[in-house]
């Protein structure tokens, strides 16, 4: 019986140690594209410290989600033969999470909590760079500008406004 409560411990601490080890690296850019690219930095080290983030990267989805809406708003602006590299360095979403009773926690949105964005992009076209710069994006007056369209729910709005805007900076209206 002792050594059933020393050797148990022990096999399931081997057996835990051989499944992570399995666990592929989390893939940190969407797949390759012609025109856009866009890839981020481990989530792990953004600023943001979303309401339920765990380690091990189960609350990355809203990375990819960002990352699948600038691709997408860039191509639609992107001129003929351009090419376009993205890469989010840190990302601090619109405000903050708080917690509740029960180990609950709750994202509280307040002008003192804005949504912060640092990028490194790569603008080419014809074998010439444009442009290899670092954009910080911030938006102070998030709360102040209805995001969209009356009863957006989206949990990224701020953060995609902010993406629009840069956008619409760098390759115009379209």
């Amino acid at each position: 019986m002792r050594i059933l409560t020393v050797a148990l411990p022990a096999l399931l601490l081997a057996a835990c140690a051989s499944t992570a080890g399995t666990r592929g690296p989390q893939q940190l850019q969407l797949p390759a594209n012609d025109r856009v690219n866009v890839s981020w930095a481990d989530p792990a080290s953004f600023s943001e410290h979303s309401c339920d983030f765990a380690p091990g990267g189960r609350d990355t989805e809203w990375v990819r989600d960002l990352a699948k809406y600038t691709r997408d708003r860039a191509e639609k602006s992107l001129p003929a033969g351009a090419k376009l590299d993205v890469h989010f360095i840190d990302i601090d979403r619109a405000g903050e999470c708080i917690p509740r009773m029960g180990g609950e926690q709750i994202r509280v949105i307040r002008d003192v909590y804005p949504p912060r964005i640092n990028l490194h992009y790569r603008l080419s076209g014809n074998g010439v760079t444009a442009a290899d710069a670092d954009a910080k994006l911030l938006d102070l007056a998030f709360t102040m500008n209805p995001p969209g369209l009356p009863g957006n729910s989206d949990p990224l709005r701020y953060e995609k406004r902010m993406v629009d805007d840069w956008l619409r900076k760098l390759l115009g209206k379209r």
